[in-house]
């Protein structure tokens, strides 16, 4: 008798085992039309190269239309890419642990098993989504886009009065204010329930926001050590005593290389008065900053992040100019053109 008490406690313990397997994975399977092919699904995590972006991609042969994929279970929005011939589908889809089935249905592809993904499309759907996602980069709006792209922040809003607990609606929120100030910041953080302040999309937000205020102007800059063009470690500590303009930037950033005789022309003006310049270029691809920083020829230092500074310091567009003080403190950012001049002819003019 205790023999078969055995058996039965070490099957429960594999049934449970198999069971907690199950739950911490997502398994999509797809059943599609068309013959051989390729899936990739692309990170949800921020990627600073082409190389980490492979490194976190899922990929999966298709045979026949049909493919299985094991995910992580993370509770995020992911994109598939699906190549069946010559032909390209895409589709956002947003994962938890469990099986998805992914098929077709009028030509359009269509997930099931996923409360999640079915959340996400129902909100997408409310928002008119597919036509404000056509004209939310457009800089020159029609009255008639104008008013579509309002209705949409109008809506957003409203929806988390019955959503404050939606993971998919933190999502687009995610998308829409993360580069906003500190104040939106926490609004978004304060108007969602506090059950889902763990998830990705919030915890992302809750850092972005802590990151905002630890650099206001006023505030230490953070400090940071990073590797310049010939080797050297170049950290901000190097330049107390000095006003300092760290200028984030990129090679392929073109009012980034715009802004460069500017900077040349400051830095010959005041730099006889205590002025320094440190550019930290975001690039991806080494080879491309040092083609870039070869031909510009400044003549301060050059470093590239690849410690995911940037973050640190919440820059969301490029160039972001950042005027530090002598005691290390910020004073002021987003200077460029007449503007950093100015600025600059306040404080060293009579220097």
């Amino acid at each position: 008798m205790m023999n078969l008490f055995k058996v039965f406690a070490i099957m429960a313990i594999a049934a449970l085992l198999s069971c907690s397997k199950a739950t911490d994975t997502c398994l999509i399977k797809g059943q599609l039309s068309g013959g051989d092919g390729e899936l990739v699904i692309y990170p949800y995590q921020e990627v600073h190269s082409k190389k980490e972006a492979d490194s976190l991609s899922y990929k999966a042969k298709i045979s026949n239309g049909k493919f299985e994929i094991e995910l992580d279970g993370e509770l995020v929005c992911r994109l598939m890419n699906i190549k069946i011939g010559n032909e390209l589908k895409r589709y956002d889809v947003f994962t938890e642990p469990g099986i998805i089935h992914l098929g077709e249905k009028d030509g359009k592809l269509i997930a099931k098993g996923s409360s999640l993904n079915d959340e996400y499309y129902r909100l997408l759907n409310e928002l008119n989504y597919e036509a404000y996602d056509k004209i939310k980069y457009k800089k020159v709006l029609s009255a008639e886009e104008q008013k579509l792209k309002d209705e949409y922040n109008r809506n957003l809003w409203e929806l988390i009065g019955t959503n404050s607990a939606s993971i998919p609606l933190s999502y687009l929120f995610y998308q829409k204010y993360w580069g906003a100030d500190a104040s939106s910041l926490n609004k978004i953080i304060n108007t969602f329930s506090k059950d889902i302040h763990q998830s990705y999309y919030l915890k992302k937000v809750i850092n972005r926001r802590d990151n905002q205020q630890r650099v206001a102007i006023g505030n230490p800059a953070p400090d940071f050590s990073l590797k310049s063009n010939d080797g050297q470690d170049v950290s901000l500590e190097m330049y107390k005593g000095k006003y300092l303009l760290v200028d984030f930037w990129a090679s392929w950033c073109g009012p980034c290389r715009a802004e460069i005789p500017n900077l040349k022309k400051v830095f010959a003006n005041y730099h006889s008065k205590g002025l320094d310049i440190l550019s930290v270029s975001t690039d991806a691809r080494e080879k491309a900053w040092l083609k870039a920083v070869d031909a510009e020829q400044m003549p301060w230092e050059q470093v590239r992040d690849t410690k995911s500074i940037s973050d640190v310091y919440n820059i969301t567009a490029i160039p972001m100019i950042i005027l530090i003080d002598p005691e290390g403190k910020i004073m002021d950012k987003g200077l460029r053109g007449e503007g950093l001049q100015k600025k600059l002819d306040e404080i060293l003019m009579h220097k």
